[in-house]
């Protein structure tokens, strides 16, 4: 019960620090997706103890530079979603990434494998987050559009009743060698609510959109407890409880952002497809 308060009191800020990154200009959404890269960068370094000075920095600017590059969809208004040939390069390597994590993961036991996929598995997602929204003009003000925040909603779906169900009736492990604590019986609650969540979304609050919800909402739904595998068996590869202590109460950035960062590569995929068909 004493970590109760500070749950509470820092999980109400980090909520409201994304609302209000994710509805007000492009510039403080830069920076938000900025800082929670450069949070959740420090906590890998840290779980993976990658501790060679060149690799580090190197792995800091290749992820400034693709950071960089994806930045210009949402200041120049370019659309990221016409099929070219690099347009499916972020996504695929990302997925490459997990798969390592998951199924490889002798290769980030090397300095060069920690670095190389610091930069694939934190920097893409993060930096394809911003071709996402549009930016857009309400009373002279320069704002972007929502779907950032309602990914995140729809993520925050996905967690809570997966929690919740798996609590009261989840009996069948999800990845017992994983994560110990997922259940089959929560992550397909979860994945129900989301999946309903993203229905409400389409159809009674985001009417006017030309993005199907209801397919984010399976998206996420499927996403996002993979998301949490991932970085769940990062960690146990490491010896790592929580991949930090900078969020009191709810442990690191990268514990919260797990499903984000899994998320965003794989919308950004439907998006790009949706496109093409």
């Amino acid at each position: 019960m004493k970590d109760l308060l500070p749950r509470i009191v820092f999980g109400s800020l980090y909520i409201g620090l994304i609302v209000f990154a994710t509805t007000s200009g492009p510039w403080v959404f830069a920076g938000l997706m900025a800082l929670l890269f450069l949070l959740c960068f420090i906590e890998f370094i840290s779980i993976t103890e990658l501790t060679d000075k060149i690799y580090i920095a190197l792995a800091f600017l290749g992820s400034a530079g693709v950071f960089y590059f994806f930045s210009d969809y949402l200041f120049q208004q370019q659309t990221a979603f016409v099929p070219e040939s690099l347009s499916f390069a972020g996504p695929i390597l990302f997925i490459l990434a997990c798969y390592t994590i998951l199924f490889s993961s002798n290769e980030l036991y090397i300095e060069f494998g920690k670095a190389t996929i610091s930069v694939i598995y934190l920097a893409v997602p993060f930096s394809l987050a911003l071709t996402i929204p549009q930016t857009e003009y309400v009373l002279g003000k320069e704002v972007i559009t929502h779907e950032i925040l309602f990914i995140f909603i729809l993520i925050w779906v996905s967690d809570i009743m997966a929690y919740v169900i798996g609590s009261l009736w989840g009996k069948h492990k999800l990845a017992p060698r994983i994560s110990g604590g997922k259940s089959w019986e929560g992550a397909i609650g979860g994945f129900v609510f989301t999946v309903f969540a993203g229905y409400l979304l389409e159809y009674f609050i985001v009417t006017e959109t030309k993005i199907n919800w209801w397919i984010i909402g399976l998206i996420v739904g499927i996403a996002a407890p993979i998301g949490d595998l991932v970085e769940s068996k990062l960690k146990r590869m490491f010896n790592a409880k929580d991949s930090g202590k900078l969020i009191p109460g709810h442990g690191g950035f990268l514990d919260r952002l797990d499903s984000f960062i899994f998320v965003i590569p794989i919308v950004y995929l439907y998006l790009l497809i949706s496109n093409i068909l």
